[in-house]
């Protein structure tokens, strides 16, 4: 696709992979319109904020939707904000239905009129719950938590939308994604902080298969959706589909930052109710896109322990858009 000019909406464009979507963006041309939670942090996109415009605003507001998004007129939107925990509790429930389930509808009722080439909407490998691996998108969702549970709702409503009223809509589930600027507090980024302060990296036996995908190739994939009218009205698994257990990539993260700290195998218990093995076959991306991811693990790691190295005392924050998910230590 030919992105120069396309006027592009990018929701919670202010988190780990909406920030690293939105300078892609505009490398490659595209006129951006990031739709920013208000109040929230722009550390991650504040060298190209001049580049772009910025629209303030919330998606569990309608009426400011409303005044927001018909005037940017976008042919493209890629929808990322969302709330993101994925703790067993009965609070999170309404919270997270207001902002993942209302979110969504309000967006899709603010873009009605919009003339659409392509709405792809963020979906999360926690829809399927414990699902056996490899994970296709066959497989009935099973949610297991109230995150799962939203989500699944935010798939399904998208989808109704692109049969009932031919929204152009494509929903894209990513597995663990990791890279440079990602919230502290997930797996991969806490055990480089931790190796990099010469501190202790405490994690659970690490007995957990997961698999984990360089943001860049998740880009890549974002962009190689949005061009492919064939994916219209699918779901589509977003990721490497190459499964490692935990212990292992801490233990390649201790052998890249180069022996400082410790990695501590076993001193914290399984999380309740976490799925041992956790990865998906992307075939079907694949097939429709032509897209493939790139980037080896031990690359990637690099990169992102290069770049937290260089960060030591940065803020890293959620920023109020998706993180991967299935995180455990």
């Amino acid at each position: 696709m030919n992105w120069d000019g396309k006027r592009v909406l990018v929701t919670g464009a202010e988190g780990f992979i909406g920030s690293h979507l939105v300078k892609r963006l505009l490398k490659e041309g595209a006129s951006v319109h990031a739709l920013v939670k208000k109040g929230s942090s722009l550390w991650r996109i504040q060298d190209s904020i001049d580049r772009m415009l910025i629209v303030e605003s919330d998606i569990t507001d309608p009426d400011a939707l409303k005044s927001v998004i018909p005037p940017s007129n976008p042919q493209i939107v890629f929808h990322l904000a969302a709330l993101v925990d994925v703790s067993r509790s009965w609070e999170l429930m309404l919270p997270l239905a207001e902002t993942n389930i209302l979110g969504t509808l309000h967006l899709l009722l603010a873009l009605r009129d919009c003339r659409l080439d392509a709405f792809i909407h963020t979906g999360s490998s926690e829809e399927y719950g414990d699902a056996p691996s490899p994970i296709t998108e066959t497989q009935r969702e099973s949610p297991i938590s109230p995150y799962s549970f939203s989500k699944v709702a935010g798939t399904h409503l998208c989808r109704m939308a692109a049969k009932t009223f031919e929204l152009p809509v494509t929903v894209v589930r990513l597995f663990p994604t990791y890279g440079p600027f990602q919230d502290g507090s997930m797996f991969i980024p806490s055990a480089i902080r931790d190796l990099l302060s010469r501190k202790e990296f405490k994690m659970s036996p690490g007995e957990q298969i997961r698999e984990f995908t360089y943001v860049d190739d998740v880009v890549d994939a974002y962009l190689a959706v949005a061009a492919c009218a064939g994916a219209r009205g699918e779901i589509l698994n977003v990721g490497c589909g190459m499964p490692y257990r935990l212990r292992d990539v801490a233990a390649l993260i201790g052998d890249l930052v180069g022996g400082q700290g410790t990695v501590r195998i076993g001193a914290l218990p399984y999380r309740h109710g976490e799925g041992m093995v956790c990865y998906c076959s992307s075939r079907k991306m694949r097939e429709l896109t032509g897209w493939s991811p790139k980037v080896p693990l031990e690359q990637g790691l690099r990169a992102t322990i290069n770049w937290y190295a260089s960060h030591r005392d940065h803020p890293v924050d959620a920023g109020g858009s998706i993180q991967e998910d299935s995180d455990t230590r």
